[in-house]
């Protein structure tokens, strides 16, 4: 189990009222016995929830549930279809390469290289590929220092950790394909490196293209 697959059984525990707004969850460590992974996967998953607005961790004290029934953000989470998504992203993450080229730091950029080298490391496996590809997003929105396209840039990923996307990744993520986006991602990171605006936004366009591509090839 990853750390996608944790937030998303612990946010339909949210949802579904088994944890309410209030509620402090289990320690890590408990946690991660639970799942039976370690506590840095646990962590990561606590992590995408608290950007996601359905916990919230408070220094010396816990992470507690503060997401309730009235936030209308998940309806519009869940009745996302998939190409729906893809035109979205067409309209936030090349500018977010654009703004990461003018304000990514050296640390900023480190931090690309992680989900980058585990993405490259998992061609046959496709659970360990979305999730450091959701990481490399997350932390490229991060090098765009604007607090609220980071946020957007998290709720999309929110559309994409509900079920029906497993089985579209199971169609679409190919060892070809992984291989393909590596490759993208790649080049966006050397054009940001070397402070290409124009360039950094166009490997982004090309990589959604790919994508788009790839889910309408599979629903047709």
């Amino acid at each position: 189990m990853n750390s996608n697959q944790i937030a998303s059984d612990l946010r339909d525990k949210i949802v579904e009222g088994a944890l309410s707004v209030g509620t402090r969850l289990p320690p890590e460590r408990s946690l991660a016995m639970e799942f039976g992974v370690a506590r840095g996967t646990v962590r990561e998953a606590l992590r995408q929830l608290e950007h996601l607005r359905f916990v919230e961790r408070r220094a010396g004290s816990g992470t507690y549930v503060i997401w309730a029934e009235n936030d209308d953000s998940l309806a519009m989470t869940e009745g996302t279809r998939p190409l729906e998504l893809l035109d979205a992203r067409f309209g936030l993450e090349p500018q977010l390469c654009r703004l990461a080229v003018i304000h990514a730091t050296a640390q900023d950029l480190q931090a690309l290289e992680e989900p980058i080298r585990v993405m490259e490391s998992c061609l046959s496996d496709r659970t360990s590929f979305a999730d450091a590809d959701e990481r490399f997003h997350l932390a490229l929105a991060d090098c765009a220092q604007n607090p609220l396209m980071r946020w957007m840039m998290a709720k999309m990923h929110e559309v994409r950790s509900h079920k029906q996307w497993g089985h579209m990744r199971t169609l679409t993520l190919t060892p070809q394909m992984i291989a393909l986006y590596n490759r993208q991602h790649r080049t966006i990171v050397e054009a940001i490196r070397a402070r290409d605006a124009d360039a950094a936004a166009r490997a982004m366009r090309n990589h959604l293209v790919s994508s788009r591509q790839s889910l309408i090839d599979v629903t047709n």
